[in-house]
């Protein structure tokens, strides 16, 4: 598998990844303007996962102004399609998914802060009940100290819960995987 930016060679790939998530009934990501792939593409970046020539994860990252001048969000539009990922290396209570997993340190990487934000819906769902049980994995995730809840907060006519990473934490916990799972860059 290999986590790389999204380039114009790879927007047939996206569509397909798309119309594959519209078949799942994943709401934000059925198609490229669902994504605010151009919006989000315009003033941050976008990731994706692929995985036998298939892009099987995505997720972008933009400036966030309105939870402060120096912040950014990330995880925005993450979205992975089921049975994609087989990896088993972390405990309960981590991340399991890819773009959780394997993004998240090119968000790091790449955005130009230190202040990353994550939010989720608290009361939308667009995902199959994908979306609430993300929110509640976040309140897990804010209790271990991965994550600090910032606020609650109309944004984007949706009520989110915006939650600040903690990039100490995340990282030491991500340095503990171990085995024979490798991502190539």
């Amino acid at each position: 598998m290999k986590i790389v930016p999204i380039t114009n060679e790879l927007l047939p790939k996206l569509e397909t990844f798309c119309n594959k998530a519209k078949e799942l009934k994943y709401e934000n990501n059925i198609s490229l303007k669902a994504m605010k792939y151009e919006w989000c593409k315009e003033q941050g970046k976008w990731f994706c996962a692929i995985l036998n020539e298939e892009i099987i994860a995505v997720a972008g990252c933009h400036p966030l102004p309105e939870v402060g001048p120096n912040a950014w969000r990330i995880m925005f539009r993450g979205c992975e399609l089921p049975q994609t990922d087989t990896f088993k290396g972390l405990g309960k209570g981590d991340w399991n998914s890819i773009s959780q997993r394997e993004m998240i340190p090119k968000f790091i990487d790449w955005c130009p802060t230190d202040e990353l934000y994550i939010t989720t819906n608290i009361d939308h769902e667009h995902s199959n009940g994908k979306a609430s049980r993300n929110h509640r994995l976040m309140g897990l995730l804010a209790k271990q100290k991965i994550l600090d809840k910032h606020s609650d907060m109309v944004l984007y006519y949706t009520k989110q819960t915006v939650w600040k990473l903690n990039i100490s934490e995340y990282t030491n916990r991500r340095n503990r995987l171990k085995g024979n799972y490798v991502v190539q860059s």
